[in-house]
């Protein structure tokens, strides 16, 4: 009696079993994981304008990209790792600092968002300590040229600090 309705037992959850993966959609194949480095050697414009002048950065840059996909070969998620150092200009007087940063950025193509978490730029002088910083959180609706803010927690002040450094 004890084996008959074990059989029964072990038949009903194999066939429930198969009903629920049955009724699963497919699983994409894993995250791809790429590196790559990137370096600037040539001074070029990076976004903060001061005024009189603009910011040109020189940079070498270290990532890495776990990418995932759906099914349809669509990209749903990128998660990059980010961590470079380098050296910004006064591009009128060529005054220039070092600066570092490592950082996460999580891009999610189905909602278009950007979330950038951690060190972005920071610029320390042995000697004198932290002089401009940008560290937190900034969110970005991706799907507007430029990308709209969304949230942004934490310090970033960098623009403001960069420029009054390098006038």
């Amino acid at each position: 009696m004890k084996t008959t309705q074990s059989i029964k037992f072990l038949l009903v959850g194999a066939l429930l079993a198969f009903a629920a993966m049955s009724a699963q959609p497919a699983l994409a194949a894993g995250p791809v994981i790429t590196s790559d480095v990137i370096s600037v050697t040539t001074p070029v414009p990076v976004g903060f304008d001061c005024g009189s002048f603009q910011v040109l950065a020189t940079f070498t840059v270290e990532r890495q990209n776990i990418t995932f996909y759906d099914d349809a070969g669509n990209r749903l998620r990128q998660i990059r790792h980010a961590s470079f150092t380098g050296t910004l200009y006064n591009s009128v007087t060529s005054a220039s600092l070092p600066y570092e940063g490592t950082f996460n950025r999580t891009e999610d193509f189905v909602a278009h968002t950007a979330i950038f978490t951690g060190l972005r730029f920071v610029v320390q002088i042995p000697g004198q300590g932290v002089l401009a910083l940008d560290t937190g959180q900034t969110v970005l609706d991706v799907s507007t040229t430029p990308p709209a803010l969304i949230i942004e927690a934490g310090q970033h002040e960098f623009g403001e600090q960069i420029c009054q450094l390098l006038g």
